[in-house]
């Protein structure tokens, strides 16, 4: 069965004559063991399990916000949009051959602002850990790219690391990379001619590609903050010590920037201007007089939050050396160079992230935290109450958010039409659309003669609608919540 795609977004005409030939989905197969991925009829796609708590509150509004990631042959890794009762909205999957070698994933895929316009971006590469190679994609509301952000000055373009994609007010993208040099390591062991990987920070302009800030971890951090193990064999050439390890980058509330290193344990408001390091909070040098069980490690994603205090996702592995991972909240006092824990947000069952991990914190006060290396998150209220708890099929997911979106995408729907045991069925979906609520099925001789066959609520992300035996010319329309049919890209018309 084909599809017409000559038409406008809104409709996919098929013929209902010729029903032999569907074919099975793919992205899995019988090399699929890990988990049963899910096949539609409309399209080729294929989706991983997803397992989310309900709610009696409507958040058709919100979707979750994952990239779900496998090493194994078979099993599923790319990019998911998920509504509120655990189906997929969007998905784009990684092909077979990216899988075997390194997934590309979705790494910290979530809705951003910019020019006044939402936004979607991931980050896309190879990842050879510690080193990831890539660069950081940007889509429209159609799904349509529209900028691709790299490294400057003297770094290769593709060499932007995976942890993080921030867009500023100003139109600016916060970047990491991981970079080869050498230095002295004879202070922990090594050579005095050794190689470490350096955090390097750049603040890019989008539009232009200028670097702003181009930062070194290693010009201000020494070597002996870090708390990895010095191994035998690492810190040459071929294997340089990861001793910092950044893996975020946030602006903060004076202009400045947080940069958080997982390897030594802590985190540091970094001057935007200078590059000086202002203060240090964790590890082995830091500033503040704090609770003995104000302790992190190995921690994720540290931003300032809208009232003042500090958020992060505490992994406390690995190796571990805490009973689980958590989301916490610290109160930072600049004046008094003091800090407190304020608030924590435990799992609900015991999990341990050895590595990933996010806490994000919306504009009324929920929270959202992934569980990372566990391919699971998890929305809190403002008072810490789990709401809601989810976990997808694969073996890990970087980040999770929970946003507002709206798309309608570029390419039409698709629509399949299958006969079995006398029934005639079409199947219809449209990978990304938001604002599809029902769908309409018009048949008959020819254009000018089609009548209504059917209309059906959209029931996920793919919708079977039963049809009469003698279906013919069949066409198939999405409409929104009001009833309209999406005629053209700018407008619903009734």
């Amino acid at each position: 069965m084909s599809v017409d795609r000559r038409m406008t977004r809104g409709a996919a005409v098929l013929s209902a004559a010729v029903l032999v030939g569907v074919a099975g989905c793919s992205g899995g197969g019988d090399e699929a063991e890990e988990v049963e991925l899910t096949e539609y009829e409309s399209t080729d796609l294929t989706a991983p399990p997803i397992d989310l708590d309900s709610t009696d509150e409507d958040r058709s509004d919100e979707y979750f916000f994952v990239g779900p990631k496998s090493r194994e042959t078979g099993t599923w890794s790319g990019r998911l949009i998920i509504d509120e009762a655990g189906e997929p909205v969007w998905i784009q999957e990684d092909d077979e051959a990216e899988k075997v070698d390194e997934p590309t994933a979705g790494w910290d895929m979530r809705v951003q602002e910019y020019e006044g316009e939402k936004v979607l971006t991931w980050w896309e590469g190879i990842v050879d850990t510690p080193l990831a190679e890539g660069e950081v994609v940007v889509v429209d509301d159609s799904y349509e790219e529209i900028a691709r952000v790299g490294m400057g000055n003297d770094l290769p373009h593709r060499m932007v690391d995976l942890h993080e994609t921030t867009i500023t007010d100003e139109g600016t993208m916060l970047l990491l990379a991981y970079v080869p040099k050498q230095t002295d390591l004879t202070e922990i062991g090594g050579e005095s001619d050794g190689w470490v990987w350096d955090g390097v920070v750049q603040e890019v302009d989008i539009e232009t590609g200028e670097v702003l800030l181009d930062w070194s971890a290693l010009d201000h951090i020494p070597v002996t903050d870090s708390e990895k193990e010095f191994e035998d064999g690492v810190g040459t050439e071929d294997k340089p010590y990861d001793y910092f390890h950044g893996n975020s980058v946030s602006v903060d509330d004076d202009g400045s920037l947080l940069v958080d290193a997982r390897n030594t344990h802590a985190f540091y408001n970094v001057d935007r201007d200078s590059g000086e390091v202002n203060w240090t909070l964790g590890g082995k040098s830091s500033d503040f007089e704090a609770e003995e069980d104000l302790y992190f490690a190995w921690q994720h994603d540290v931003e300032r939050a809208p009232d003042g205090t500090i958020t992060l996702f505490d992994n406390q592995s690995s190796p571990t050396l805490g009973e689980s991972s958590r989301g916490m909240r610290i109160d930072v006092d600049t004046d008094e160079m003091t800090a407190e824990i304020v608030d924590e947000f435990l799992p609900p069952v015991p999990r341990i992230a050895a590595n990933q991990g996010s806490f994000q914190e919306l504009e009324d006060g929920r929270v959202v935290i992934g569980w990372g290396a566990l391919p699971s998150f998890t929305e809190y209220s403002a008072d810490g109450e789990v709401l809601r708890d989810g976990t997808v099929g694969a073996d890990s997911n970087y980040r999770a958010y929970l946003s507002e979106w709206e798309a309608t995408p570029t390419e039409p729907p698709a629509a399949e039409v299958k006969t079995e045991d006398d029934q005639t069925t079409v199947y219809a979906s449209w990978n990304g659309a938001t604002e599809v609520a029902q769908w309409r099925v018009l048949g008959g001789p020819d254009s000018g003669a089609r009548t209504e066959l059917a209309t059906a609520e959209r029931t996920g992300f793919e919708t079977a609608i039963p049809l009469p035996e003698d279906a013919d010319n069949v066409i198939v329309e999405a409409l929104d919540e009001d009833g309209r049919f999406r005629e053209d890209p700018d407008r619903w018309t009734g």
